[in-house]
């Protein structure tokens, strides 16, 4: 495994690359990465590194890059993304001043995941300055938009992408996250019909329907949580919002539920989607009638053999940099299954940073993690582009 030693210059380089990120707002909502891309892009450029912008809405694009080596091989595509969540209330500094406390650096996106960013741009300048030799392609990709609905995803892998390898650098505090649990979205609505709640002989509320749906709704939820993986544990299903009405006095013509399910490998839309509806077709009301179910939101489940070229190759990396490493599972969602599963690209999770500081007040990560990232990005890169 190539040892990648940093300099002092280049460890201060590395923080003022990140701190610069961070100094880049980028909240989503409501989705303003622009700056932040553009800063990528020009710093990229200005090395003499292939970079194209890809717009995917006006204002939002895409960064990517690539590094090609001196033959025909392998590519390996490197990659993070450039919105944040909104910072909210509490900080007890200021959130994107990208400030230095000691071993840490405090900032919206220290964690998730302008670190992993940093980390992996650097890896590319450090690759590209010291003319490591390799064969094939490292493709970096810096999307947009992964708080919310993917679209800067969506939208590359739409152009057709192929790919050896894939490594996602969202906060894993360095660990080699193998395996995460999809999610998928549901809106469930009711209808009724809005009148004045004292005339109203026969109301038809849109609460009264959700209240028939719940015991249905709450039964699939329990049967869910029987379905069991070896590395993730249970499958989940919870109703996390409810909203209906509109006055006091008047027969709500509508009530909406959200629904959050947590999904295994293996499971698919279409499946998940026909169970919830049978489930609430026992409820005895008109599912065109009386409600409607719209799936807005669904990423599968990732998992990859712990065996694979790609984790041992990670492991010894890491190891080599921080003298252990770990293989582990992904508590949150991100986009690895784009490539994992949509694109069939070998694909972990591994970065900076440490997944409790994602979306807190005060977020931050430590130094010497982000240093030891660049130097098992690069690392690993050259193993595996041999």
């Amino acid at each position: 495994m190539t040892e990648i030693p940093l300099t002092v210059d280049e460890r201060q380089e590395l923080i003022t690359l990140l701190c610069s990120l961070i100094q880049h707002p980028s909240e989503n909502p409501p989705g303003n990465e622009n700056a932040v891309a553009h800063y990528i892009a020009d710093l990229l450029r200005s090395e003499g590194i292939e970079t194209h912008m890809q717009e995917v809405v006006p204002g939002r694009p895409n960064v990517i890059a690539r590094l090609r080596g001196k033959e025909p091989g392998k590519r390996l595509i490197f990659n993070g993304h450039t919105d944040v969540v909104p910072c909210g209330a509490g900080w007890s500094v200021d959130p994107f001043a990208a400030v230095i406390d000691g071993d840490r650096i405090i900032g919206r996106g220290a964690a998730d995941m302008k670190s992993g960013v940093a980390a992996m741009i650097f890896a590319a300048l450090l690759i590209h300055r010291r003319q490591y030799a390799f064969n094939g392609e490292i493709l970096l990709l810096f999307n947009v938009d992964e708080e919310r609905i993917n679209l800067g995803m969506e939208h590359f892998v739409a152009q057709g992408v192929a790919a050896d390898y894939a490594i996602i650098g969202e906060p894993t505090s360095l660990e080699i996250c193998v395996a995460h649990k999809g999610v998928s979205r549901t809106r469930l609505t009711t209808h009724g019909t809005a009148g004045h709640a004292a005339k109203t002989r026969n109301p038809d509320s849109a609460i009264d329907k959700m209240a028939a749906l719940f015991p249905a709704l709450l039964d699939e939820c329990r049967r869910v949580k029987q379905q069991h993986h070896e590395l993730l544990g249970n499958a989940s299903m919870l109703v996390t919002t409810i909203t209906g009405g509109s006055a006091p006095n008047i027969v709500p013509q509508s009530c909406c539920v959200e629904i959050d399910r947590r999904v295994l490998p293996g499971e698919q839309r279409s499946e998940i989607n026909a169970s919830l509806q049978t489930a609430l077709a026992n409820a005895g009301l008109n599912a065109k009638q009386d409600y409607s179910l719209e799936n807005y939101l669904f990423i599968p489940a990732s998992a990859i053999d712990e065996a694979h070229p790609l984790v041992e190759s990670a492991c010894e990396a890491v190891k080599a940099v921080t003298g252990a490493a770990q293989k582990t599972i992904f508590d949150a969602t991100c986009e690895a299954p784009f490539f994992s599963v949509g694109c069939a690209i070998p694909t972990i999770i591994m970065g900076p940073g440490d997944l409790a500081q994602a979306h807190v007040k005060d977020e931050f990560v430590r130094i010497e993690e982000l240093h030891q990232a660049a130097q098992i990005y690069t690392s690993l890169a050259l193993n595996l582009l041999q």
